[in-house]
């Protein structure tokens, strides 16, 4: 697994907003993963500034996630 951002906080609407730590951020629609390899969620956006982005991620279900866990991509 390759490690690609940490979770920061969840929004009004639902979403996970999680730091981009890789060089180039994900792909809309990579599936995220937790460090134990469950199944988090899927990108849906990449936003803030170029240099420092941020990722949205729509979760599946209930993810249980505290902030600067970090998430990861297979």
């Amino acid at each position: 697994m390759r490690r690609v951002a940490y979770f920061l906080h969840k929004s009004p609407s639902g979403r996970l907003i999680a730091r981009v730590l890789a060089h180039r951020p994900p792909r809309i629609g990579v599936r995220i993963y937790d460090s134990r390899g469950r199944f988090i969620g899927r990108v849906i956006d990449i936003i803030g500034p170029v240099n420092s982005p941020y990722i949205v991620i729509k979760p599946s279900d209930h993810p249980e996630l505290k902030p600067y866990d970090e998430l990861f991509t297979r």
